[in-house]
């Protein structure tokens, strides 16, 4: 094979490639698949991050999702309890 169609493949291999690659996310997804109806108050004081997750073709369910240490907790988004704790504790805890 010549040089040029050498040059030729690999120029055609990095195109097709970066179409592919265009429309892929950039960091890989996490997804609740379950959620907690309930989850215990005294936990909720230990929670540092806390994420909402939308059901959007990525993710096929509606969550709120807590961080505990490294822990991640699916709770139902209907959830009274955790949903008042979030009004009050919002500016300090919500990403």
């Amino acid at each position: 094979m010549s040089p040029l169609r050498l040059l030729t493949a690999v120029a055609l291999a990095v195109v097709i490639m970066a179409a592919v690659c265009q429309g892929m996310p950039t960091h890989s997804v996490s997804c609740c698949t379950k959620l907690a109806k309930n989850f215990p108050k005294n936990l909720l004081k230990q929670v540092t991050k806390v994420r909402f997750q939308k059901k959007d073709g990525v993710c096929n369910l509606r969550a709120i999702v807590l961080y505990i240490g490294n822990q991640q907790k699916c709770v139902d988004p209907q959830n009274k309890t955790v949903q008042t704790w979030i009004k009050k504790n919002r500016p300090a805890k919500h990403l």
